[in-house]
């Protein structure tokens, strides 16, 4: 029996929402991350808590914040419109920006310490060498950190995948664009799947789907997660690394 075609529009609007999230996260978050390796300076604490406060806030929070902001008077939304005649709503512009917020500071917390491990074990080296610092960061930092990135990318594909909160209160505020389109994720989809009484055999097939990308993802990112500890080790102590 194959899936309904309310389950495979919901895929694909999650496919779509979760793949565009990873992509713009990735970057910033191995940037921000690198930037967050650095020695500490003064106020450094506070601009490394603002990074990562929307993991740590209600994601409720983080959507009522998005959509104040998208729909405030001379907000961002209004600029945009102005401008170029583009106003933003729920799918896909809403349910990114509410999928980027709440998955950015997950991956920079995972990202942060491989960062962290490669400055401090051959950074120095290199420097010593006559690397400038952004080649010591491309060559050697960025290299060595590269099975990170990877467990990041999968973990912040999970967290893209399955984000509700956020995306639900964008919801209230935003209408579909463009018209006519699904603005349903899978798990928006599945909530409104359990409110119909004929509804059960697409949740059950949203939530079978949505098992599989969690596994995969789990894996992924386990797997760039354990070929980075090993990595470490290898370069920490080449003796040992050559004996395995």
């Amino acid at each position: 029996m194959g899936f309904a075609p309310a389950a495979l529009a919901a895929l694909a609007s999650s496919f779509q929402i979760a793949g565009l999230t990873v992509l713009v996260c990735t970057p910033v978050a191995v940037a921000l991350a690198a930037w967050m390796a650095r020695a500490p300076w003064r106020g450094k604490l506070v601009v490394d808590t603002l990074i990562l406060l929307p993991m740590a806030l209600p994601p409720a929070v983080v959507g009522l914040v998005l959509a104040g902001g998208l729909r405030a008077p001379g907000g961002p939304s209004d600029w945009l419109s102005m401008y170029t005649g583009w106003q933003p709503g729920l799918y896909p512009a809403g349910a990114m920006l509410a999928a980027v917020l709440m998955t950015l500071p997950l991956m920079v917390r995972v990202l942060r310490p491989a960062f962290e491990a490669g400055d401090a074990m051959l950074g120095p080296v290199a420097r010593t060498l006559g690397a400038s610092p952004w080649q010591t960061w491309w060559t050697v930092s960025l290299p060595m950190a590269w099975p990170a990135v990877l467990s990041a990318a999968a973990l912040g594909l999970a967290a893209a995948w399955g984000e509700t909160g956020a995306t639900l209160v964008v919801a209230t505020v935003l209408v579909p664009h463009p018209p006519g389109a699904s603005t349903d994720t899978a798990p928006l989809a599945l909530v409104a799947a359990l409110r119909q009484a004929d509804g059960g055999r697409v949740a059950w097939q949203l939530a079978w789907a949505s098992l599989g990308v969690a596994v995969v993802a789990m894996l992924l990112s386990e797997w760039g997660r354990a070929h980075w500890r090993q990595r470490t080790r290898q370069w920490a102590h080449p003796a040992a690394g050559a004996a395995a």
